[in-house]
């Protein structure tokens, strides 16, 4: 009797050391996963902000079509729908242009669709 008692003590702490061994390694691995899936989030929000950016200001140069239109309003306009930030319209323009030849630069700081 007093053997089996020895025993079941002996194997509740191997039990109660792999338990606490198990739950350090989850608590790592959840730490691990974590920082993996921000760094995705992150990646992503930046690239789908930049995408619909471009594609929002292709819409609205379309939509008005053979009208200048200031950087500053296209900017606000970025700024109000998608809440995207950024100083200067250049930067993305480039982009734009890439994907839609008709979009050309007036002179500095204004932008117009060609039909």
């Amino acid at each position: 009797m007093k053997e089996k008692k020895i025993y079941l003590q002996e194997r509740l702490m191997e039990i109660n050391k792999s338990m606490m061994d198990l739950h350090i390694e989850r608590r790592k691995l959840r730490k691990e996963l974590k920082k993996l899936q921000d760094l995705d989030q992150m990646v992503i929000r930046k690239e789908n902000k930049r995408q619909q950016a471009i594609a929002e200001s292709i819409y609205l140069l379309k939509s008005h079509p053979n009208k200048r239109m200031k950087s500053k309003d296209i900017l606000q306009h970025l700024k109000d729908t998608i809440n995207y930030n950024t100083d200067s319209f250049a930067s993305i323009f480039r982009t734009i242009q890439e994907v839609e030849p008709h979009i050309n630069q007036v002179k500095r700081g204004y932008y117009i669709y060609k039909i």
